[in-house]
C-alpha cells in the first residue's frame, strides 16, 4: 500500500498564507524561547508549518502561526506543508507536553552529560524536585540562578559535600515522619548544613528518639526551632543550631552580593 508524504516547500514571500480564525492570538512576547532558538537554528525544516486550502483557495495557517511570524520578522525562508484534512488545531496542540524540568535533565544525561545525570541521580536517591536536586549541587537556594545554564546544557556541580548533606537531613527526617516534607523543610536543612561542624547523622538519630516534635511548620524559621530542638535532645553541652543556621545563611548571602557588585564594578570599569 502506497504511503503519500507531503511535500516540503519553501518560501520567503509571506503574503501567501493567511491565519486561521481558529488559532491562538499571536503573541511574540510570550514566545521569547521560541524567537531565540530560530535566531539559533533558523527556520528548521523538519518543523514546517502546517496549511489547508480555504474555498478560495488560499492558504491558511492551521498549526505553526507564531513561527511564521517570526520568520517574517527575521527574514527567514518559511518551510511549509499543504494538509488536505481541515482539522482542529486546538484538539491536536492540546495533546503536546510541556517540556518540564526532568525532561531537560534526562535530555542531556542521555547524551553523556555526566552533570546532568548525577542531578537526576541525587533527585530520585533523596525525594527532591529536579530543580531543588540541582540548586542544591550549584550551592544555591533557588533554582531561577541556575535556570539559564540548566537549560542550556552548561550546568556544572559546585557544592557536591553541601547537597549531600541537605539530601541527608531531609529524606532522613521525612522517612521518620513525611508531614514534615515541605520547601520550608528543606530550606531549613539547607541553612543548617551550612553550620560549621553541623551533624547530620546526630540529627537523625535523634528525631528517631523524639519523632513527636517532627511536625509540618509554614516558616523557615519555625523548622529551624524544631532541629534545634531535636539537635540538642538529651544533651547536656546544647548548640544555638537556629542562630547559627540563619547567621551562616545572611553571611552567606552577604558574601554572594559583595562578589556579585564586585563583578558588576570590574564590568562597568571595563
Amino acid at each position: 500500500m502506497a504511503t503519500r508524504v507531503a511535500h516540503v516547500n519553501v518560501t520567503k514571500d509571506y503574503r501567501l498564507f493567511e491565519r486561521s480564525d481558529d488559532n491562538r492570538v499571536v503573541n511574540l512576547k510570550k514566545r521569547k524561547k521560541l524567537v531565540e532558538s530560530m535566531k539559533l537554528y533558523g527556520f528548521l525544516r523538519s518543523f514546517p508549518i502546517c496549511c489547508v486550502r480555504n474555498g478560495d483557495k488560499h492558504l491558511v495557517v492551521k498549526d505553526g502561526q507564531h513561527r511564521l511570524a517570526i520568520a517574517e520578522q527575521l527574514g527567514l525562508p518559511v518551510y511549509w506543508i499543504e494538509e488536505t484534512t481541515d482539522f482542529d488545531v486546538a484538539i491536536v496542540n492540546s495533546t503536546s507536553k510541556t517540556w518540564v524540568l526532568r525532561d531537560y535533565a534526562e535530555k542531556y544525561a542521555r547524551n553523556g552529560c555526566r552533570q546532568y545525570a548525577t542531578g537526576v541521580e541525587f533527585a530520585d536517591r533523596f525525594g527532591v524536585p529536579i530543580g531543588t536536586a540541582f540548586s542544591l549541587l550549584a550551592g544555591t537556594t533557588s533554582f531561577t540562578n541556575i535556570q539559564p545554564e540548566f537549560v542550556s546544557g552548561k550546568f556544572k556541580i559546585k557544592d557536591l559535600e553541601w547537597a549531600e548533606c541537605v539530601g541527608t537531613v531531609y529524606s532522613g527526617v521525612v522517612e521518620i515522619s513525611p508531614d514534615v516534607r515541605s520547601v520550608r523543610f528543606i530550606e531549613a536543612c539547607m541553612a543548617c548544613a551550612r553550620v560549621n561542624g553541623f551533624d547530620a547523622a546526630r540529627i537523625i538519630h535523634n528525631a528517631r528518639q523524639c519523632r513527636e516534635r517532627l511536625v509540618s511548620y509554614s516558616t523557615r524559621d519555625a523548622f529551624l526551632e524544631m532541629m534545634e530542638y531535636v539537635y540538642n535532645f538529651k544533651r547536656q553541652k546544647t548548640l544555638p543550631l537556629k542562630f547559627l543556621a540563619v547567621q551562616a545563611m545572611r553571611e552567606r548571602n552577604c558574601a554572594n552580593g559583595g562578589s556579585a557588585k564586585r563583578r558588576a564594578e570590574t564590568v562597568g570599569n571595563e
